[in-house]
């Protein structure tokens, strides 16, 4: 009976000790849904995946934009090259009356031949179309037309260009988040173990176990590990805070590295 109560207890207690574990994991979890730690938690994890960075950074560009609006113009410049022919093309009409009368002289048939005098009037209108081009711009046509189709091509070029150039940026701002976040981890178990190399190093200088020295010593690198992190610190915010920048676009992951 003993030993059926000691297992009951040890079941009992195996079930408190995993509940309690899946509810400490289940709040590890919550908590790293909503509060962002860069010391512990992948940033790579709570922000938009690369290809979708780069795209949101073609969007907002202003460069991009610009190289757009650029290719509309020069798309109505060959049209305007394509029109340009009808400008010293000439096109003359004219409308004329020609108004004729006079005696004529005819034989009658009745009787005996004789000629007879006669009034006739005679009238036409005459009309006269003209097309007047200079050959030289009839001729230079083809070659306004294909200098602006290849403007336009060249501001093509241009907007592939400033696309490449956005694609280089959000690819070493985004490395460069990421190779700061590794640094300030490492900035913060160095602080962490100075911190506790500092307060061991403070007992042993009370005890006598310590040179006045080694302490100093050891100050200084706990004064460089924190001011490291706080570096490290800043460098990552400031990584995040500019491909946000560039992206166009708010993660809305962290506010402040605390």
């Amino acid at each position: 009976m003993t030993n059926v109560r000691g297992i009951r207890s040890k079941i009992i207690g195996m079930l408190f000790v995993c509940l309690a574990s899946t509810l400490m994991v289940a709040g590890q979890a919550r908590d790293t849904v909503f509060v962002f730690n860069p010391i512990v938690d992948d940033i790579t994890l709570r922000i938009p995946p690369l290809d979708d960075l780069i795209d949101s950074a073609i969007i907002h560009s202003p460069d991009v934009a610009l190289a757009d609006a650029e290719i509309y113009l020069r798309k109505y410049g060959i049209k305007t090259a394509r029109r340009d022919v009808l400008q010293n093309f000439y096109l003359d009409a004219g409308l004329g009356l020609d108004y004729l009368n006079g005696y004529t002289n005819s034989q009658a048939n009745v009787g005996t031949p004789t000629e007879v005098l006669t009034w006739q009037d005679n009238s036409a209108y005459a009309l006269a179309v003209s097309v007047r081009m200079p050959l030289d711009d009839l001729a230079d046509r083809r070659n306004r037309i294909k200098y602006a189709t290849k403007y336009m091509e060249q501001a093509y070029s241009e907007r592939e260009i400033q696309i490449k150039i956005i694609r280089r940026q959000i690819i070493e701002q985004y490395n460069r988040l990421i190779i700061n976040q590794k640094i300030l981890k490492g900035a913060n178990d160095n602080q962490i173990t100075m911190g506790l190399q500092m307060a061991l190093a403070e007992k042993e200088f009370l005890n006598g176990q310590m040179s006045l020295y080694e302490m100093a010593r050891l100050g200084e690198m706990n004064r460089k590990a924190v001011t490291d992190f706080e570096q490290a610190r800043n460098e990552f915010y400031n990584a995040y805070m500019i491909l946000q920048e560039i992206v166009g676009i708010k993660f809305n992951v962290i506010n402040s590295i605390e």
